[in-house]
């Protein structure tokens, strides 16, 4: 498919399908290509930690909840809607501005790879990272950077799997209101601003 029609494709997805998990050596290729993208100075700050298993997935879904802008009825289910796979991506505690832009897109990256491929992706940025590191550690995550000498932690979460539900782009109506909502078929639906609305000089 055309890139833009990748990008329309790759919406974030709150709902996942139980019928067929995410592979690992999928989730590892995700990775992998990550790794290959753009970065400031060329630093490579960003780590990663890839989960599959389903017992250290069921540990996972207890750090985070989705769907905050979503009535009750229409929120994720835990078991019937979850992942079947997580990245985490690990940074230095003490990140530049630079930094945040390098895990951006090595979160956007992802997220396009896996659409590509059939599969869809949420990223989620408020989690609880202690009980996230607590984890890996256990696992036996290092959190000491030896090829930088940084402290690492948690600062993105992705979570993935074959979508378990239909998104939708939609414009955003006089009220001028963002926020995504289900509509009466269940879709999710995600008002984006125009184009005349964003692009401040054209000439």
């Amino acid at each position: 498919m055309e890139f833009k029609e990748l990008v329309i494709k790759a919406r974030t997805c709150r709902r996942f399908s139980q019928e067929g998990e995410i592979p690992l050596d999928v989730l590892t290729e995700l990775v992998d290509t990550a790794r290959l993208t753009p970065s400031a100075r060329n630093a490579q700050i960003v780590r990663y930690a890839v989960i599959q298993d389903k017992a250290l997935r069921a540990k996972m879904e207890d750090v985070f909840v989705l769907g905050g802008a979503l009535p009750p009825d229409q929120k994720p289910r835990k078991g019937a809607d979850s992942p079947t796979g997580y990245i985490v991506l690990l940074a230095p505690q003490e990140i530049t501005l630079f930094g945040t832009m390098d895990i951006g897109i090595a979160a956007q990256t992802i997220q396009l790879a896996a659409t590509e491929k059939g599969y869809a992706a949420c990223m989620v940025g408020s989690f609880k990272k202690d009980a996230v590191a607590d984890i890996l550690q256990k696992e036996g995550v290092s959190f000491f950077d030896e090829e930088t000498g940084a402290k690492l932690i948690p600062y993105l979460l992705l979570l993935l799997g074959k979508p378990g539900q239909e998104r939708e782009l939609t414009e955003v109506k006089e009220d001028g209101k963002t926020l995504y909502y289900h509509d009466e078929r269940g879709y999710n639906m995600v008002p984006k601003r125009s184009l005349d609305s964003v692009l401040v000089l054209k000439k």
